[in-house]
């Protein structure tokens, strides 16, 4: 109509577009989270997002329209629909990243953390998984967290070594663009991360801080456990299993189904008087995992994206990370940038269901969880179980770099073995007096199963147990939908075994 060149037209019309955008963006697509800063302040980093943006979206147009000879508006159109998912991406994690972050506000410029008062940290970013510990108040930190420039000079190999002050320093190939961190150990733990993993602050807490808490608990007389709890009538079940075996999804199904305590779907800690507290980090869901509740809990737009973000975040995309791993490439940096553009779907248990949380609780069972076949369902010898458990959790600290990270800590004189081996001592002594069960299936029957080895009397194994765990998810008889569990509102209890707080 005005005869402008469509590139310029290009630029113009994203203007218009923008703020159109912003709008519905603003008060449709994420109108019931909790975001933070000033709406001017979304907007003008929104328009900065779209302009950016046109530096490949004008370069497609050019090529597909004057090169290739395809229509503008056909040309047009393909462009958008390129970069729609980089600006969802930016959107929904830094613009409007106000989803589940609990509140947390830090003090000074410090984030506190206060884990059951056994461990104390601060951190100059945010760390959601530590978001249930987060007080309003400041603490003595035993762990440091800052951001600082480090990065050193570019380099063929990573390094991780201790230098001769007792410092733990670990680098990649490409310097101060690459992920780096140091840690000192001395009356308090502190680490300094560079801008990439402060950026991407789920791989800087499970790579580096939750590591040291692993050991900074033993010393102090508690494991850090990977398992998923509930608190029952008799106490605590512990759920044992490997990554990606079903713990999330069962602890979900066990809570809607039972006026049940949530303790844990990924880690716990355990005394070594018998008792378990609870770690309750977000849920990481997946798409099995959205099917054990009523996905409409969800956003729409989380729900739109959740199937590409549970593929990334998937046990495919993990082995694939770990394939990468034990080549001569950056991974921690490659999995940085991973997380920071396709971070995991996680969520807090109570915005998917209404359900109670608890404390700590004394522990009743250990149930150690399996996928596969042949179907078996036995009470294995504690020795067995031990293992199984302290596998399970190694296997929770296999991406880089723990291998060659966790071998150089030193704390208070004990070693990295000297630490392993009392992490041994203290858990046998957390579980000896739990009733053991030990039960592999061939669907995700867990949740059916799990109630009865909880009402048993004896710590025998029911017989029908093992014909449940042979069904596969085909096989199983009219389970109620997940929506329709969800229509009438569900039972929250108070009882079980341990101090219940609806708290979030």
């Amino acid at each position: 109509m005005f005869g402008v060149h469509y590139l310029p037209a290009a630029v113009l019309a994203s203007q218009v577009s923008t703020l159109n955008n912003f709008v519905l963006t603003e008060f449709w697509v994420f109108r019931d989270r909790d975001t933070p800063g000033h709406v001017i302040w979304r907007y003008l980093t929104f328009n900065l997002l779209n302009m950016a943006t046109l530096l490949v979206r004008v370069p497609v147009l050019y090529i597909l329209t004057d090169l290739a000879g395809v229509y503008y508006l056909i040309s047009n159109f393909v462009a958008i629909g390129i970069t729609f998912g980089i600006r969802y991406l930016v959107a929904d994690n830094w613009i409007w990243a106000g989803r589940d972050r609990r509140d947390q506000k830090p003090i000074e410029g410090w984030f506190q953390y206060d884990v059951h008062g056994v461990v104390r940290i601060i951190s100059t970013v945010h760390l959601p998984e530590l978001a249930a510990f987060n007080v309003a108040h400041k603490v003595e930190p035993d762990i440091v967290i800052r951001r600082r420039f480090i990065g050193g000079r570019p380099r063929f190999r990573a390094a991780n070594w201790r230098d001769e002050e007792g410092t733990i320093r670990y680098r990649e190939h490409f310097g101060p663009l690459s992920a780096a961190f140091d840690v000192r150990i001395g009356e308090r733990i502190e680490l300094d991360a560079n801008w990439l993993l402060t950026w991407s602050h789920h791989v800087l807490y499970t790579n580096m801080v939750e590591p040291l808490l692993r050991f900074v608990l033993v010393d102090r007389e508690y494991v850090l456990l990977h398992c998923a709890a509930i608190d029952a009538e008799r106490g605590a079940a512990i759920m044992s299993a490997q990554t990606d075996t079903g713990k999330t999804s069962t602890v979900l199904r066990l809570l809607m189904a039972h006026s049940w305590g949530f303790i844990s779907d990924d880690m716990a800690i355990l005394t070594p008087g018998g008792e378990i507290l609870s770690y309750p980090k977000p849920m990481t869901l997946s798409s099995h995992t959205m099917a054990a509740v009523n996905d409409q809990v969800l956003p729409w737009a989380d729900r739109l994206m959740l199937a590409i973000r549970s593929r990334v975040h998937s046990k495919e995309g993990r082995s694939a990370g770990h394939a990468l791993g034990r080549l001569n490439v950056p991974i921690v940096t490659i999995n940085s940038w991973v997380q920071l553009l396709v971070p995991p779907p996680k969520y807090h248990v109570q915005s998917l269901i209404d359900c109670d949380l608890s404390d700590r609780a004394p522990i009743d069972s250990v149930i150690l969880m399996e996928r596969g076949t042949p179907p078996l369902a036995e009470e294995p010898d504690f020795a067995f179980t031990i293992e199984r458990l302290i596998e399970n959790t190694d296997d929770a600290y296999t991406f880089p770099p723990f291998a060659t990270f966790a071998p150089l800590i030193e704390i208070n004189g004990r070693g990295y073995a000297q630490l392993r081996a009392h992490e041994l001592e203290l858990l046998t002594a957390s579980v000896r007096a739990a009733r053991r069960s030990r039960v592999r299936v061939v669907g995700h029957s867990w949740s059916e199963i799990i109630p009865t080895l909880l009402d048993r009397a004896s710590s025998d194994v029911p017989p029908s147990v093992l014909e449940v765990a042979a069904r596969s998810d085909d096989d199983a008889p009219g389970r109620t939908t997940a929506a329709a569990q969800l229509s009438e509102p569900p039972v929250v209890g108070v009882g079980g075994g341990g101090r219940r707080s609806s708290r979030p």
